[in-house]
């Protein structure tokens, strides 16, 4: 009876650990997330920076018969960036589906590993009391055999 009672207590605590390392697990890939989060802002603040250059080398270009040359090579500055918004954009996306596919995965994990150990502790919570049931009986018969004792000692 002990040996079941330390068993359960070990698995509550190998379960609580696991619990716990799951959660920092989580948190740490939320902060990922966040930070990635950041990051395409960040993006998308220098692609909107970019854009208002482009249009002040137009406005320049046209405004003031700016060189030709150098408006080529605004544009290509603005494709390059452009797409290397894209690119990051492509790796955000692939990194938070990753990231959330692995939050998923340990989640069902934690799940199924929570399942099992309630259906454990259910298990032993039954036979704990059967054996209570059956001391109580024992308990029952010992008491009325004192009683038949007790009697038999006054007559």
């Amino acid at each position: 009876m002990y040996t079941k009672q330390t068993n359960s207590s070990a698995n509550a605590k190998k379960w609580e650990v696991e619990l716990a390392t799951l959660k920092s697990n989580n948190l740490r890939l939320t902060a990922a997330l966040q930070e990635s989060t950041a990051n395409v802002d960040e993006w998308k603040r220098q692609l909107h920076q970019y854009r208002e250059e482009v249009a002040r080398a137009r406005h320049y270009a046209t405004g003031k018969g700016g060189d030709a040359n150098e408006v080529e090579q605004l544009r290509q500055r603005v494709a390059q960036l452009e797409a290397e918004l894209a690119q990051k954009n492509e790796e955000l996306a692939q990194i938070t589906k990753s990231k959330k596919s692995e939050q998923d995965a340990e989640a069902k994990l934690a799940q199924s590993q929570l399942e099992l150990a309630l259906a454990a502790q259910d298990g032993q919570r039954q036979v704990i009391q059967a054996l209570n049931d059956q001391l109580a009986r024992q308990i029952d018969e010992l008491s009325n055999i004192h009683r038949e004792i007790n009697t038999a000692l006054q007559t």
